[in-house]
């Protein structure tokens, strides 16, 4: 072995190291918020929306079926439009699969919430060593980046999708970089994008065309061709995949809640430039508004403890700067987007970027403190670092004066820190740079977890919702178990949430995926909009008390009962809306009187959803076959009304062969125009996503483009094995266990 090879083999093992220390102190620390609050990472979405989702998921793929469109779950079933139910994504089959086989959804969740942060804490590791931070720095950034506020107070404990958006993306950017800037495999690249793109989440495709759009712009401003074709190439197989599964929600939008194109400002879940001045204070709240009125009990813009510390960091050199120009410009993009308005046509709530503003800031940090420390550490810069915690803590203080007693502890640690680095980088007698490097790098990831402590007895868990709901998939298995045909909820569903007896009766949400009894009230994110108006149901399935009497009213156009169209054998009527028994209709009578439910089946048990519901006078059909996408029928007869009301919500997709597409009944119920049809013609109503042709052609060209791109970047490879000499930028993207040198400064 050469003494160059073993110097390599050396450095690698010392990473080695240091990412295996950073991954596992990251799931130490998020592990340590259990043993305070057991449910942190099952709370408000993870438990209503997401695991219900991946149990019926799960279920689906291991009974070997593919979830396209389930008419029994009215709004919330149409699942390409959906996005994040991951229909594509190979780790939400996973997840989804072991969620079906697991009986403790609290258990089962919080262990996949745990591997996404330290997968996080990975990629933001590796990312930093392409913009050649060393080691240990890239080992502090991949701590930092999953203690960041919003990431551990919103999306590990509730929304899992952006958590696994910011969790993937420093992947998806370090093999851009290393396939781009490197001329290395693109394979690492287009493996961690699908999984992005594929999540369905919105967010961090933003970002994704953010480093995409800059990574070209800088390429053609250098004039480098082969850059801007890798670039181009990784464009486009990201923006074909993004049709392949946005397109559906984009065409469907148009008849759900989220047709909206405005722009408005209501303060909600958006920052300002004084909230921003806490973001090295992992205890101050700010004043970002929500649900639960102008301040939010979290930390939502906390980024680092150690960002008063960027005064030792300071000046940069000049090649350092060019180096970092994709972080400073996704930063500025990211605070911009923070503070802006607080809705964009459908996209809401701007505070949602602010992992990716922790990644950006983490990841500078660690480069400049790799080329900057302890050559730059000077008594002056000591100096200004004290000055810029103590403008921060002031302002901090000044928007959240009741949190005086948390700052002040969190300030002590900060100064006592930089007091510590400055020991160590001004002492006569300190070790050698290197050790000096790990030693402080070490002391920043401790004070790292030591600043969790003060966080939890703060904030011991999400401000978003806690509903309570059991942790035993046997126990909700069997509510409803032996109710008849479909059910629907009606009333509040929110009134006793907490209450664990409750659960005994109903559940919420996309829990009712577990029950037996096909249930509609489940979890979307795309209410379809008449028909959560007749219903007066929002997004989590519950409803007005006026929605029982809109059931059991005979709808005007076709004489039955609106219970009737939808095919409900089933009520549960939730005791919070209706504390008096509400009298039932003919056919129908009260089975069960609960403690916390009315339940009522009818007499005798309909059809369910998705067949035919109603024909018009003279009009008759014989029924030959009905699935979730398709309904078949023959034409017996074709009458002055010549109307078909097919059970299903009228969705762009449906194709209908041998009549017509007819306007829906009540706004929301698929009708076929049969006025031109014989007796004993078929007629055939199937649905796929919309623009499916689109979305086949998308993935083809995807497939192609992406195949491409390995061939022709094996191809250069044989041709220039070795980066050009002297571009240390490619070297150091490709290898990125490399010891990364220190610039000189003058």
């Amino acid at each position: 072995m050469t003494q160059q090879t073993s110097v390599t083999a050396r450095r690698r093992g010392v990473a080695a190291v240091w990412v295996a220390v950073t991954v596992t102190l990251t799931g130490v620390f998020a592990v340590s918020r259990v043993f305070v609050t057991p449910r942190f990472y099952f709370a408000d979405d993870s438990e209503v929306g997401a695991f219900g989702q991946w149990w019926q998921l799960g279920d689906r793929l291991l009974s070997g079926s593919f979830p396209v469109l389930d008419p029994h779950a009215w709004q919330a079933g149409n699942y390409f439009a959906e996005g994040q139910w991951g229909l594509l994504n190979p780790l939400t089959w996973l997840i989804a699969i072991t969620a079906r086989w697991a009986e403790n959804p609290v258990v089962h969740t919080t262990i996949v919430k745990i591997a996404f942060l330290m997968l996080m804490a990975g990629g933001v590791y590796l990312l930093s060593r392409s913009f050649t931070a060393s080691a240990p720095w890239a080992a502090v950034a991949g701590v930092l980046v999953p203690l960041g506020g919003f990431t551990v107070y919103m999306d590990a404990p509730s929304w899992a999708t952006g958590l696994f958006n910011a969790a993937v993306l420093p992947w998806v950017w370090w093999g851009l970089r290393r396939s781009v800037e490197a001329l290395r495999s693109p394979i690492p690249y287009l493996l961690a994008s699908f999984a992005l793109v594929t999540f369905g989440y919105v967010f961090g495709v933003l970002i994704l065309v953010i480093i995409l759009v800059e990574s070209l712009v800088r390429a053609i401003i250098g004039r480098d061709r082969g850059r801007i074709v890798r670039t181009l190439l990784a464009s486009a197989w990201g923006a074909l995949l993004t049709i392949v599964v946005y397109l559906p929600g984009v065409l469907t939008a148009p008849v759900t809640a989220r047709a909206g194109l405005g722009i408005s400002n209501a303060r909600f879940l958006n920052a300002d430039l004084s909230d921003l001045m806490s973001a090295a204070a992992p205890t101050a709240t700010a004043s970002v508004g929500a649900w639960w009125g102008p301040e939010t009990a979290a930390p939502l813009v906390y980024v680092a403890w150690l960002l008063p510390l960027l005064p030792l960091l300071l000046p940069m050199p000049r090649s350092v700067v060019r180096r970092c120009i994709p972080l400073f410009v996704l930063l500025a993009l990211m605070i911009v987007l923070v503070i802006g308005p607080s809705q964009v046509g459908p996209l809401r709530w701007p505070v949602r970027f602010m992992p990716y503003v922790c990644l950006a800031a983490c990841v500078l940090v660690a480069v400049m403190a790799t080329h900057a420390f302890p050559a730059l550490v000077t008594g002056r810069r000591v100096g200004w670092s004290f000055a810029l915690l103590l403008v921060t803590t002031g302002i901090t203080f000044a928007n959240t004066p009741p949190q005086w007693r948390s700052l002040a502890v969190v300030l002590v640690v900060q100064a006592l820190a930089i007091v510590g680095i400055a020991f160590v980088a001004l002492s006569p007698r300190a070790p050698g740079d290197a050790r000096r490097t790990g030693l402080t790098a070490a002391a920043a990831v401790a004070v790292s977890g030591l600043l969790v402590v003060p966080q939890m007895l703060v904030f011991p868990y999400t401000p978003l919702p806690k509903f309570g709901v059991p942790d035993s998939v046997e126990r909700m298995e069997a509510v409803l178990a032996e109710a008849s045909g479909d059910a629907i909820v009606v009333g509040d569903i929110y009134a006793y949430g907490g209450v664990d007896a409750s659960f005994d009766e109903r559940l919420m949400g996309n829990l009712w995926y577990l029950s037996p009894t096909p249930v509609s009230s489940l979890y979307t994110v795309l209410p379809y909009s008449t028909f959560s108006r007749d219903l007066c149901m929002d997004l989590r399935g519950s409803t007005c008390a006026d929605s029982l009497a809109t059931l059991w009213s005979t709808d005007d156009t076709t004489g039955l009962p609106v219970a009737d169209l939808m095919g409900v054998s089933t009520i549960l009527a939730m005791k919070a809306t209706f504390p008096e028994q509400p009298m039932p209709p003919e056919g129908w009578r009260l089975v069960a009187d609960g403690d916390y439910t009315w339940l009522f089946e009818r007499a005798q048990e309909v059809a369910g959803a998705g067949g035919v519901a109603w024909t018009g006078s003279g009009t008759e059909v014989t029924v030959l076959d009905t699935s979730g996408t398709t309904v078949t029928f023959r034409v017996d007869s074709v009458g002055n009304d010549s109307r078909v009301v097919l059970g299903r919500l009228d969705y762009p997709g449906y194709a209908i062969s041998g009549a017509d597409h007819a306007s829906p009944t009540r706004g929301w119920l698929l009708t076929v125009d049969t006025s031109e049809a014989q007796p004993g013609d078929i007629v055939t109503v199937a649905f796929r996503p919309p623009g499916f042709p689109v979305m086949v052609a998308a993935l083809a060209l995807g497939a192609a483009a992406a195949i491409g791109w390995v061939i022709l970047q094996r191809r250069a490879r044989r041709r220039s094995p070795v980066p050009a000499e002297g571009d240390e930028e490619q070297f150091i993207a490709a290898t990125p266990a490399r010891e990364a040198e220190p610039d000189t400064h003058g």
